[in-house]
């Protein structure tokens, strides 16, 4: 299903304030120059890549999925259709290859913009996780264990 898309959502594009004295918590999303209309699969894969690249060396990057899949689904006024949940995983692949692509090429024309290589310290091992190292039924099992323990069944 498409509709407008943030199409950059990630860590850096979130503001939050807190108020010391009340402890209320402000949230704002930043920096819409990418936003298009588009899939809304595509909001929910490139939001799936920073998750998994905000992950520490000790939590399991594809959980992280699962998780922000679970968040998104409780947003939603319906489950992922079928084209939906065949495309998330070549979505996220994507994503990491085009985020990993332009910060590589960016960098050598300015190579003093260290931000773009941001999505290189852990993408390029995510994204050979995720391609290379664990079959598409392991990740949909994966996947559906998280959601499962959220009551999500797909």
């Amino acid at each position: 299903m498409p509709g407008v898309i943030h199409a950059d959502f990630n860590e850096q594009n979130v503001i939050i304030r807190r108020d010391p004295e009340t402890a209320d918590v402000t949230m704002g999303v930043i920096d819409f120059g990418d936003s298009e209309r588009a899939p809304y699969v595509f909001e929910l894969a490139i939001a799936i890549v920073y998750s998994m690249s905000q992950t520490s060396q000790t939590q399991d990057a594809l959980d992280a999925c699962g998780h922000m899949v679970a968040g998104y689904l409780s947003r939603r006024q319906r489950a992922l259709t079928r084209a939906e949940r065949a495309a998330l995983w070549p979505c996220v692949a994507a994503r990491f290859a085009q985020s990993l692509t332009m910060g590589e090429y960016t960098y050598t024309i300015d190579p003093t913009n260290d931000y773009v290589l941001t999505s290189a310290k852990r993408g390029w091992t995510l994204l050979r996780l995720i391609w290379r190292e664990t079959s598409r039924d392991q990740l949909e099992t994966g996947l559906d264990t998280v959601l499962a323990s959220y009551g999500y069944t797909i």
